[in-house]
């Protein structure tokens, strides 16, 4: 063991990447590297919070400099990204990634390329095409130089490979909505009954449930599902996938899990179970609300809290471009932030549902074909060629429908499923590629425009300028289903009764401009405008209103507020929820000494769940047990596998009207229960943390950490270097300040992965949070140089102007036209 953990260290600690790694001391050094690839030279100021403003001449080299930063910063993320969403797993980890390969290639567009490209930006294909330039550069350069490597490529014994522009296109991570949702009604409803899934379930709009017709919902199981998720999702690693690794040969398994945990948590936001996907906030306020008189526009994306982060940040400067903020390093521009005249941010739309499941009845003469309007349909079959490391390339079978692929057959009962998607059907729905046109978007009416082709995911957008205006369009790609019995919640039969009539166009999407009450705010909440013509289009499930509710709470009657008003209300941790039950806790009374302390914690409670807070612990610890036995109360036992409990907001209309459910005398049978949940709430709590309520300040819990995906290959004092500090953490999962944790150590898995505060009075004086930092090599400064600002609420400068960039500014990198 000694000798493998000398080797696995000399490994790690080889080749420190002085020039492009930021293992200089930051702002002493200048570095120049000749660039094949470039027309002009490029300046790259990289400041001191490690975000790159890159200073360009032309357009082409702009993007191809975003690449190069990108995969300086971010190389073997990306590496895995593209293998992943473009199907080539097994070309560097071998035959047991063939199947997974195979199931991305299902969801690879195929469509009009030309179109594909124009719909993203007039100059689309060459923005892309640039920006994998940049990518491949610098994959060229670190091949030159092996030395600097990320670990993850030296110690799985694999290279890097290149990009197309077609790569930034990949499908599979665009936050589309609502295949498994299908399939988990279907079970639903099969164990259940209509009736009961109706009455347990929240709709918004209202909807009354049908199964469409010719569909039996007991056909649909999780089976249907294996392709689909494997394409999103993958498999773990295990040891034999790494035979050119230089480790020992059962040091591999050890590789294997640090990786798989680190791939699953950064490519799929919803690995967790418990760590909701579509959550975020923003909100822009004009100026009758602010002390400049001129808008503020905040907001603070959620997905899943991985490292290195989901999000990257970076400044674009060349003709015809000046925008800074943050998007993903697989893609070019930016999807949130700012340019010299406009700013904008997003939380995700839940109108558009751009997924259906089909089912078909196949030919039991001939499986390749399914039954349409009466006849027997083929197929459509595409063999793709899959290379596998060490051997020759595996080909594999795709087959699609008119609706789209084919994700599971069943031969026995002569069923076959498919799936049709918008982003699969129509150019132009790559996830967030459609924020190029709003990075150089001048006023609202070209912000419209632009939103009107920003189809993936669908967003609430909000909007400020500095002319005073704000605004909020609400972008999708909505498919226009045209029965009654149709309403996207249930798989429908693909025997061509149930076929779309388009979606809905740009132009007839929600918006709203300079409304009168001076902001919009937005999180997630169904937020369709009252007179929207087209709301029975809509998805049906939204995310729970308490997080709006909260932030129209601080800012309806706001004045004089400023940047840090909203930096504050970013890191609000008042709980409408706790709120709510809390209001039960005082008319509640025990004569268990436990009961009664803990009563009397929650009864002196101001509903903010912060670290220091005790009376926060307890609710935490008791809402739990709370949604556990009103669930029981309502869910029949054979249903609860399949709907597992009720929603926080279900449970709490439940207790806020309580029926015969809770016994003959609804409402003290409310408030024995209530008891009863607090009881066994506090015993858990208690078994936690002792029997002093002293030491139940809910930060000693809540907190978030982070391991390299390494750590556990390497020495004590190593692996210590390269994870971070623990920090505590305010909030919980309704609050304003999101922070969903696992029930196992209390550790932040899902909440705000980046946040802007932005000042439209003066650029300059907007505020920023990126987590961990902007660098995954754990040797660099930028590493996890942000982690405590984000966990403890102190932002960093968004340095616009070049004096401020270069007050700012730690290192600078010209790369140059390489001499011909």
């Amino acid at each position: 063991m000694r000798t493998f953990n000398r080797r696995a260290a000399a490994l790690l600690a080889s080749g420190l990447m002085a020039l492009l790694a930021g293992c200089a001391a930051p702002g002493s050094k200048k570095d120049t590297i000749d660039m094949a690839g470039l027309s002009q030279p490029v300046e790259i100021v990289r400041d001191r919070h490690g975000v790159s403003h890159i200073y360009a001449q032309n357009q082409e080299d702009l993007f191809f400099a975003q690449g190069f930063s990108a995969a300086r910063d971010r190389l073997w993320q990306l590496d895995l990204w593209r293998r992943q969403g473009e199907g080539k797993m097994a070309e560097q980890f071998g035959p047991r990634f063939v199947e997974q390969d195979r199931a991305a290639r299902l969801f690879l567009y195929r469509g009009d390329m030309q179109a594909e490209f124009a719909s993203y930006h007039p100059q689309g294909k060459a923005i892309l095409t640039s920006f994998a330039a940049g990518i491949n550069a610098y994959v060229d350069w670190v091949k030159a130089n092996p030395e600097q490597l990320p670990p993850e490529f030296k110690l799985t014994g694999t290279q890097p490979g290149y990009w197309s522009p077609e790569t930034s296109l990949i499908r599979i991570y665009g936050l589309t909505r609502n295949l498994t949702e299908e399939v988990r009604m279907a079970q639903r409803v099969a164990t259940l009954g209509l009736n009961a899934v109706q009455g347990l379930s929240t709709f918004e709009p209202p909807l009354a449930l049908q199964v469409p017709a010719g569909m039996d919902v007991r056909l649909v199981d999780n089976t249907v599902l294996a392709n689909y998720t494997l394409a999103r999702t993958g498999q773990k690693f295990v040891a034999a996938d790494f035979p050119r690794s230089p480790l020992a040969e059962d040091q591999r398994a050890a590789l294997a899990r640090s990786l798989s945990a680190g791939m699953l948590a950064s490519l799929d936001p919803a690995f967790d179970p418990l760590a909701a996907r579509y959550e975020s906030n923003n909100w822009t306020m004009s100026g009758q609300h602010t002390a400049t008189g001129k808008p503020i526009l905040a907001g603070d994306p959620h997905r899943s809290i991985t490292m290195p982060s989901l999000r990257y940040m970076v400044h674009l400067n060349a003709p015809g471009w000046n925008v800074i903020g943050a998007g993903e390093p697989a893609l070019p521009g930016v999807s949130m932030g700012h340019n010299d005249r406009i700013a904008f941010g997003l939380t995700i739309f839940a109108f558009g549902d751009e997924e259906d499941l089909y089912v078909y009845d196949t030919n039991p003469a001939n499986p390749n074909e399914y039954r349409y309007r009466g006849g027997w349909e083929k197929m459509r079959q595409v063999d793709e060629s899959i290379p596998v490391r060490g051997q020759t390339a595996a080909v594999r079978q795709l087959k699609f429908t008119r609706h789209g692929p084919v994700i599971h057959e069943d031969p026995v009962r002569h069923k076959a499923y498919a799936v049709r998607a918008a982003y699969l059907e129509f150019p132009g729905t790559a996830a967030y590629l459609a924020s190029l046109r709003l990075n150089q978007a001048q006023n609202w009416n070209e912000f419209v425009a632009g939103m009107e082709k920003h189809y993936t995911p669908s967003e609430n957008m909000v909007y400020a300028d500095v002319d005073g205006n704000i605004g909020w369009f609400g972008g999708s790609i909505a498919p226009i289903r045209p029965r009654a019995d149709w309403s996207g919640m249930l798989p429908v039969p693909g025997n061509g009764d149930f076929e779309w009539r388009g979606v809905l166009p740009g132009s007839s999407l929600p918006r709203a401009y300079n409304p009168p009450e001076g902001y919009v705010a937005t999180a997630n909440e169904y937020n369709l405008p009252a007179d929207f013509r087209y709301k029975e289009m809509s998805a049906r499930t939204w995310a729970e209103p308490y997080r709006v509710q909260r932030i129209r709470e601080v800012i309806a009657d706001g004045k004089g507020m400023t940047v840090q008003n909203s930096q504050a209300l970013q890191f609000d941790n008042l709980s409408i929820p706790a709120r709510t039950l809390g209001g039960y806790a005082k008319t509640l009374n025990s004569a268990d000494p436990a009961l009664s302390q803990a009563l009397n914690l929650l009864k002196g409670w101001d509903y903010r769940v912060g670290t220091e807070s005790t009376a926060a612990t307890v609710y935490e610890f008791w809402l739990p047990e709370v949604v556990k036995r009103v669930s029981d109360l309502y869910v029949p036992a054979a249903g609860r596998g399949v709907f597992g409990d009720l929603s926080t907001r279900k449970t709490l209309e439940k207790l806020a009207a309580p029926d015969a459910a809770f016994g003959p005398r609804p409402e003290q049978g409310r408030d024995a229960l209530l008891l009863e949940a607090l009881g066994d709430g506090v015993q858990k709590l208690r078994a936690k943390l002792g029997s002093d309520p002293a030491q139940w300040q809910w930060g000693k819990l809540h907190h978030i950490q982070f391991e390299h995906s390494l750590a556990g290959l390497l020495p004590a004092e190593t692996a210590k270097a390269y994870g971070t500090p623990r920090y505590p953490v305010g909030g919980d999962n309704d609050t304003v300040h999101r922070a969903t944790f696992r029930k196992t150590d209390f550790r932040q898995i899902s909440g705000a992965s980046y946040r802007q505060v932005i000042d439209v009075a003066d650029w300059d004086n907007s505020r920023v949070q990126n987590v961990p930092g902007q660098s995954a090599d754990p040797r660099s400064p930028y590493y996890q140089d942000l982690l405590k600002g984000w966990a403890t609420g102190e932002y960093f400068p968004m340095a616009f102007s070049r004096a401020k960039v270069d007050s700012e500014r730690a290192d600078t990198l010209t790369l140059r036209p390489a001499a011909k």
